[in-house]
């Protein structure tokens, strides 16, 4: 055989090889948020059989849909911390094991008391997958896809939504209501007992992040993974770029609070929360009963969750095409105006009494807006804008921020639905969407095209770094 077919059979190993790491690794990450979503939103449809199950009060039945989300903020809070010191491979499996147990141990519980723990683990892997998988993602994929790919992660989640809601739908039109009460909801937990375990296989297949193998010394593994990824060349520039990075980087806290990384932990903290303060997460828990408020029948109402958990499927697979040429800010701008106005369209119809088909689309649009900016584009830069040594810890923290708020709104809502009215409602979370806006447009930098690297760059001093780094490599 000729050298020059003996190198071009080289070069399709080693693209094949590329192409199935990334494959691989973007597979784990969609998969940790399709159980993410999919477990954190199945309570729509389970919520009423469940609670006339158990005989709750109402108290109780707030506490049965929130619980899961204590859950959330223990494994948001410690999975960083977790992915940091054992890497992030054991950190994903954690979350697997979570979701798995806590689709069966949902299924077996005989009282609300097992009901409710079972929820909780189920909240600690949701809490913990929102950090872990795209973490991993954004460590592996390469700069130029690496937007693309971490969104593929919130196409993951609004798939497990979608998932979540059509089987929710199936199992209401399966049986009678008796049925319902005793076995249907514990089904629409059971479902997500496979993808827990496709997910599990696929993280046996997947790499560890260079990143993490580099920082905790594993150099020769690191610059494998690298030059599987990026081609021999590219992976001794970058690995180098890493090497120089955590050179710089102290690593503890302290940098984070109160060195140059502060200004990137409030961006990352505040840009979660006001991710959840325009309401997405309570409207989509509550998504039936929102629409039967608006004077839709049962059956009409878990339908047009559907449709709206297929507006969301929509606008994401956008996002995923956008957020690498649009860029990220832009999206998110773009994304928070459209949630805005569409929620003052919508508490402008409850005060006035006009709901029907209205209310639908008021609310197809404020999923669409949250889609295309917050719902793909927070996660890509929360996982960009940290230092790598610290990166896990600080995601925990910011994205803590995300499942405090998301709770806050959970419990609030029904409160004040009460107090203001459907329409007061509506036009406090339109208000905190136009406060988003703001905020991303005077704070937030745009990161697209930068390696992550010089992402933590843009944080020091032009002092330590001499001319901005960022703006002379920028792809």
């Amino acid at each position: 055989m000729s050298q020059r077919g003996t190198v071009s059979i080289e070069q399709t190993r080693l693209v094949s090889a590329r192409r199935f790491t990334l494959v691989i690794a973007t597979t784990v990450s969609s998969l940790g948020g399709f159980l993410f979503g999919y477990d954190n939103i199945v309570i729509s449809g389970a919520i009423g059989h469940l609670s006339r199950y158990f005989q709750l009060k109402p108290a109780s039945i707030g506490w049965a849909a929130g619980c899961a989300l204590i859950g959330c903020l223990l494994g948001s809070a410690t999975a960083g911390s977790i992915a940091d010191r054992f890497g992030l491979k054991r950190g994903l499996y954690g979350c697997a094991a979570c979701f798995a147990l806590s689709s069966a141990g949902v299924w077996i519980s005989v009282n609300f008391s097992q009901y409710v723990a079972w929820r909780i683990v189920g909240g600690i892997g949701i809490g913990a997958a929102s950090i872990v998988a795209p973490m991993y993602i954004a460590e592996i994929a390469p700069a130029k896809v690496r937007g693309r790919l971490v969104v593929l992660y919130q196409f993951g989640i609004v798939a497990g939504i979608l998932c979540a809601v059509y089987v929710n739908m199936l199992i209401e039109r399966s049986g009678t209501v008796t049925w319902q009460i005793a076995h249907g909801w514990r089904w629409m937990f059971a479902a997500a007992a496979i993808p827990a375990l496709l997910f599990a296989f696929a993280i046996g297949l997947s790499e560890e992040s260079p990143r993490w193998l580099m920082k905790v010394g594993r150099r020769e593994e690191a610059q494998h993974v690298l030059a599987v990824i990026n081609g021999e060349a590219a992976a001794k520039s970058e690995s180098e770029s890493i090497k120089s990075s955590l050179a710089e980087e102290q690593g503890g806290l302290k940098e984070l609070f109160r060195g140059p990384f502060r200004r990137a932990l409030a961006i990352g903290f505040l840009l979660a929360a006001f991710s959840q303060t325009s309401g997405i997460t309570c409207l989509l828990s509550f998504l039936p009963e929102v629409f039967k408020s608006a004077g839709q029948k049962a059956s009409d109402a878990f339908f047009q969750s559907v449709l709206v958990g297929i507006v969301n499927l929509a606008f994401t697979i956008l996002a995923i095409w956008l957020v690498d040429k649009a860029g990220r800010k832009t999206l998110v701008l773009f994304g928070t105006c459209l949630q805005a106005l569409s929620l003052a369209l919508v508490g402008c119809l409850y005060m006035l009494a006009s709901a029907g088909d209205g209310i639908l689309g008021g609310i197809m649009a404020f999923v669409a807006g949250h889609a295309v900016g917050n719902g793909a584009v927070c996660w890509v830069i929360i996982s960009e804008i940290f230092p790598t040594k610290v990166r896990g810890t600080a995601m925990s923290i910011a994205t803590t921020a995300l499942w405090i708020f998301a709770y806050l709104a959970d419990q609030f809502f029904p409160l004040m639905q009460s107090h203001l009215g459907s329409h007061g409602a509506f036009f406090v979370f339109s208000s905190m969407a136009a406060v988003n806006f703001v905020f991303v447009l005077l704070f937030v930098p745009e990161t697209k095209g930068y390696s992550l690297e010089e992402i933590s760059h843009m944080w020091l001093p032009r002092s330590i770094t001499g001319a901005h780094p960022v703006k002379a490599t920028k792809r």
